[in-house]
């Protein structure tokens, strides 16, 4: 959605195929508020801690149940 004081666009006919869907894209594109690097790295160093953290309760959840499962005999 348009903020306040942005122009929309709005078209009058319609573009149809390929070449107005890139045309479409391109323009889009423009719009995009892309994140500098400082924010890419943040971001992406916030998504690995959390996999990792993850995996590492995954895991821990896994030799628990393995554990109990070996306890009770069934493995």
């Amino acid at each position: 959605m348009a903020k306040p004081n942005e122009k929309v666009v709005e078209r009058k006919g319609k573009r149809a195929g390929i070449a107005a869907f890139f045309v479409e894209t391109y323009h889009e594109l423009r719009r995009v508020r892309w994140p500098g690097r400082k924010e890419v790295v943040n971001l992406t160093t916030a998504a690995l801690l959390v996999c990792f953290v993850m995996g590492l309760l995954v895991w821990a959840f896994d030799l628990g149940v393995a554990k109990l499962l070996s306890l009770i005999g069934l493995i």
